[in-house]
């Protein structure tokens, strides 16, 4: 995040997923602050573009929930949104829209949605935030830059559990792989969770050293073709059975 808002390059569209208390909220409003920031390095926290983000008051920064005694965001809160966003920002260079909630918008209002992402005004960003991408259609996936938060509670099991899986790999065992896997196979979110992080565990281990890095270099390349695999709702058992037999 911290690179793509030096260099200058965030996305149009971005859905910031993950469980309560991850930090969705925060980070949408960091990312905003940094968008409408004027200063070189960003967010600098002093001008008055940060300050009035900071204070939730700044005009270009228009965030997007439930209505009151209402538990989605409705067409009519979306079609809202469409009209303003083609709006000149007031104050800074670019405007934001933030959607928290986003999860509870239904397929109509999705698709109204979907007609700003594929043809986005100039120098505008929307953020959507949620608890699980699995709530959107594809078609909202595949123009959003997907970030998704872990717990930082349950942060070292997965990282204890990819540093297990990328020894008993190395030695070979593919039993003790499954053993190592079966319990992830009662939740797909866990299993999500654990590859990314074990995505994260493996380049870090490439970085310290090259021992072994055709089989690292390997399964780095494959953990994608494994998530595209979770995606499709693949047979759990099935899924830790693929994995654990690459040893």
């Amino acid at each position: 995040i911290e690179a793509l808002i030096s260099s200058g390059r965030l996305p149009h569209a971005i859905i910031i997923e993950g469980d309560l208390g991850t930090g969705k909220r925060t980070l949408a409003r960091y990312i905003a602050k940094s968008s409408v920031c004027d200063e070189d390095v960003r967010p600098c926290s002093s001008c008055r573009n940060c300050h009035l983000a900071d204070i939730g008051s700044h005009p270009d920064i228009e965030v997007v929930t439930t209505e009151e005694k209402k538990v989605s965001i409705t067409k009519d809160q979306i079609e809202k949104l469409r009209s303003i966003a083609y709006h000149s920002a007031h104050t800074a260079k670019r405007r934001v829209f933030i959607i928290e909630q986003a999860n509870t918008m239904n397929p109509a209002s999705q698709n109204k949605l979907l007609k700003v992402l594929e043809e986005p005004p100039t120098a505008t960003m929307f953020v959507l935030v949620a608890e699980n991408k699995a709530a959107f259609l594809d078609t909202i996936i595949s123009r959003c830059v997907l970030l998704s938060l872990l717990d930082a509670s349950t942060d070292d099991q997965y990282i204890q559990d990819a540093d297990k899986f990328i020894d008993v790999l190395l030695l070979g065992s593919e039993y003790e792989l499954a053993k190592l896997l079966t319990p992830l196979e009662k939740s797909r979110i866990d299993m999500e969770k654990f590859l990314n992080t074990l995505s994260v565990r493996v380049a870090e281990r490439l970085k310290r050293n090259k021992l072994n890095s055709r089989i690292l270099d390997s399964l780095f390349d494959d953990i994608k073709y494994y998530l595209d695999l979770l995606a499709t709702n693949i047979n759990m058992s099935l899924l830790t059975s693929l994995i654990a037999s690459r040893s």
